[in-house]
Order: C-alpha cells, then sequence, then structure tokens
C-alpha cells in the first residue's frame, strides 16, 4: 500500500539532504512509499522506464542480461537511489531492478518530477546535481571494474 513519506525520513536520505525543510514538504507532495517484498521486480531491462525509486529501508539488486545469464551489477541500500534516468530521457531501461529483501522504496513519477521542475526549478536542479554526481561515481566505478578484466 502506498503511502506518503514523511518529512524526518526524507531529509535522513542523501538525496535530499541539500533541501530546505520546505522544498522537502514539495517532494513529499509528490512522491509516495511503498513496501515490496523480497523478488520483486521494480523493473525490467528493454522496458519503458517513468519511475525514480529511493531505498528508504531493504535492498534492491541491478541485473544485467549477458549471453551466460543475468549478472549482479550492484546492490543498493538505504539511502541509495535507481531508474533516475527514466525521469529525464526516454530511452528504455538498461538493466533489471529486483529486490533483495523486503524493502520500503520512495518512489518519484516522471509526472511529479516534471512538475516539479515546472514548480520550483531550484529543487529540480539540486536533485540533477546529486544524479550527476551519483552517475559519475558509477562511471569511475565500472571503468575500474573494466581495467581488471
Amino acid at each position: 500500500m502506498a503511502e506518503s513519506p514523511n518529512w524526518q525520513d526524507l531529509k535522513k536520505i542523501p538525496l535530499f539532504s541539500d533541501l530546505t525543510e520546505q522544498e522537502i514538504y514539495q517532494v513529499m507532495k509528490l512522491s509516495f512509499e511503498k513496501r515490496y517484498t523480497q523478488d520483486a521486480t521494480l523493473f525490467v531491462e528493454g522496458q519503458a522506464g517513468e519511475v525514480l525509486y529511493i531505498v528508504k529501508r531493504g535492498k534492491v539488486n541491478i541485473l544485467k542480461k549477458t549471453a551466460q545469464g543475468e549478472v549482479l551489477l550492484s546492490s543498493l541500500g538505504s539511502g541509495e537511489f535507481l531508474g533516475e534516468m527514466s525521469l529525464i530521457d526516454d530511452v528504455p531501461r538498461s538493466a533489471t531492478a529486483r529486490v533483495a529483501e523486503d524493502s520500503e522504496l520512495v518512489v518519484i513519477t516522471r509526472k511529479c518530477f516534471q512538475d516539479m521542475l515546472k514548480g520550483d526549478p531550484h529543487i529540480s536542479a539540486k536533485l540533477l546535481m546529486h544524479f550527476l554526481r551519483s552517475m559519475g561515481a558509477r562511471l569511475r566505478a565500472t571503468d575500474k571494474r573494466l581495467e581488471l578484466l
């Protein structure tokens, strides 16, 4: 069952740490919290994406299809997010996300994010900077993994 996240929980999430109290209240209005059980699939590689997920509690695995089967790319825990690119572009999902243990996630849809862009671009700019830093870190980690091959 979906419910609204509370202010204190959102403030603890690194993605929202730069937001003021008022800005967090705006995010609360445009997001919801949902519980997922272990092995639930959030999205599938190749599927259209329209949702950002933030792990409030639990763990989500990111998996990639290969000729040898699914490969675990990463496991995301509390405070980490996934699906951010789906808020920005219309490119299909590049991997599959599956819940590794019972979890609580904060969910922001593309429409809500676009409403945030129109209503308060300052909040969106802060979130986009977090997305960019995260993508940079992920790209550097991937580069290091490839160097070991």
